[in-house]
């Protein structure tokens, strides 16, 4: 019988070996952003932070097996409670050491909560997360943490913006917010990036530890707050739509085009 024109190859997985390779190429790009690799001084700019360390493999194993009838797998029900310790009925906003789980948070604004079980329904239902975790089981020798950040209040996403570092230098900045696109102010941005000029060279500069990298702030009405930071190249461009765009930046800061607003 002659074979269909078209057809599905078998699928090959990896074996371990290969996928450890390709961790190891992931960790390399993503290690120094890693908030448990943040140096004291730069934390320090930031929410403060408490970090449960995951066990992955257990929690892993159990995510495989499923719902086996009599409740959720130990070892979830374990990261659960030992998260409910942590956060003491505060409210907190919850993310891996790498990525928070912002494409599993409906019916939430974002990932936030005061429950142990809800931070591990958020982490279990996010393919960024779950991507992630699989990462870090084929490289253990770097932890993954479960990061409970405090809560800020009168945190306005229209207000948050991404910086992009290259060679120790500011090159780009956007806003953030792709829900409430905005048009920017009548100067273009002039006097905002002077103000993120002057906190970049003043304060995160002398205290980063990478060369090249993305960061977020949320700019307050008396200052600006570090969120996190995350690998150049990696990252979303957000308003820019490509990194080709970003270095070749020449506003003050990027907004929402034209017809983003009218979509």
């Amino acid at each position: 019988m002659a074979k269909p024109k078209f057809f599905t190859p078998e699928p090959k997985m990896p074996t371990p070996e290969e996928h450890r390779t390709a961790s190891l190429s992931w960790l390399r790009r993503v290690q120094p952003t890693l908030i448990d690799q943040w140096p004291a001084d730069l934390a320090a700019l930031s929410m403060p932070t408490t970090m449960v360390k995951i066990d992955v493999p257990a929690v892993w194993d159990g995510l495989c097996a499923g719902h086996d009838g009599k409740g959720i797998a130990a070892p979830l029900v374990a990261l659960a409670a030992e998260l409910d310790a942590a956060m003491g009925w505060n409210r907190k906003f919850v993310r891996l050491n790498s990525r928070s789980p912002k494409d599993a948070i409906w019916p939430f604004e974002v990932p936030a909560t005061l429950s142990g079980k809800e931070a591990v329904s958020m982490l279990t239902g996010s393919m960024r997360v779950m991507d992630d975790l699989l990462e870090f089981r084929y490289v253990p020798e770097q932890p993954a943490y479960v990061c409970l950040r405090d809560w800020v209040y009168g945190f306005n996403t229209a207000d948050e913006y991404r910086g992009f570092v290259k060679d120790r230098k500011l090159i780009a900045v956007t806003h953030y917010d792709y829900i409430h696109p905005w048009a920017g102010p009548a100067d273009g941005g002039k006097a905002l990036r002077s103000e993120i000029e002057q906190w970049f060279t003043s304060a995160l500069l002398p205290v980063l530890h990478v060369d090249t990298v993305v960061f977020d702030i949320h700019v307050g009405r008396d200052s600006i707050l570090l969120i996190e930071i995350n690998p150049y190249g990696l990252s979303d461009p957000c308003h820019f739509g490509d990194y080709e765009s970003v270095e070749n930046a020449r506003g003050y800061v990027e907004f929402a085009k034209p017809d983003a607003l009218a979509a």
